[in-house]
């Protein structure tokens, strides 16, 4: 559960998250359609998706666990593995290409780049899911900086950790914001018995002010 690979591009891409990025209930607008169209061949030209890990005891990992919240979610996990993902610098120069000519389509590619990480970032989890269910073990869900009370600033301290710079060209920066932007790390418990892990919920989150499933009244547990 430690190294690198490049999880490959899903057949399709979620195109329900990017509406509810873009807060619209369905593409049944012939030119929204067209759209999503454009951006998912955009993305399938510029996304290199990558993706690296780590797997160490949490007394050697402690330096980038902080916070209540993450400590609920690793509860009964000896070990943990530091994930790091992202779609590559190329989404990120389509982006501002798309920014510099057509906001429309920018807004729309924006979103549905988001919802391609969120993919690429599951896949990578189910790689590790796949690896310590070979060895008998257990794996959490992610928990990433920012979400609940885990710091943001640990972001750049989990990429030193799992290498990701050198690693896979991820980044972050002063202000712990991840380069190229579409990008996940995050934090998963490991364990020799089954483990679900604990989210820190509406309440605590990060995002609540803005959050699209709060608008639709649900969440996104």
């Amino acid at each position: 559960m430690t190294g690198v690979w490049e999880p490959a591009l899903p057949e399709q891409p979620d195109t329900a998250q990017a509406l509810r990025y873009l807060g619209v209930p369905d593409a049944k607008d012939a030119a929204l359609r067209a759209l999503l169209q454009r951006a998912e061949r955009a993305l399938r030209d510029a996304a290199r998706p990558r993706a690296v890990s780590l797997r160490a005891g949490r007394q050697a990992l402690a330096a980038c666990l902080q916070g209540e919240d993450l400590e609920r979610h690793l509860k009964g996990c000896e070990d943990c593995v530091l994930l790091a993902c992202t779609l590559g610098a190329g989404v990120d120069a389509a982006q501002r290409a798309a920014n510099a000519a057509d906001m429309a389509y920018a807004v729309v590619l924006d979103a549905l780049a988001s919802a391609l990480a969120e993919q690429i970032a599951d896949a990578a989890q189910q790689a590790l899911r796949r690896q310590a269910r070979g060895e008998g073990l257990f794996l959490t869900g992610r928990f990433s900086p920012g979400y609940g009370d885990y710091p943001i600033a640990l972001q750049n301290e989990l990429l030193r950790l799992v290498d990701a710079p050198r690693k896979i060209g991820l980044c972050a920066t002063p202000t712990h914001l991840l380069t190229p932007r579409k990008s996940i790390t995050a934090v998963l418990g490991l364990a020799g018995h089954p483990v679900t892990g604990s989210r820190a919920g509406c309440a605590h989150c990060a995002l609540r002010g803005n959050c699209a499933y709060r608008k639709e009244g649900k969440t996104c547990e």
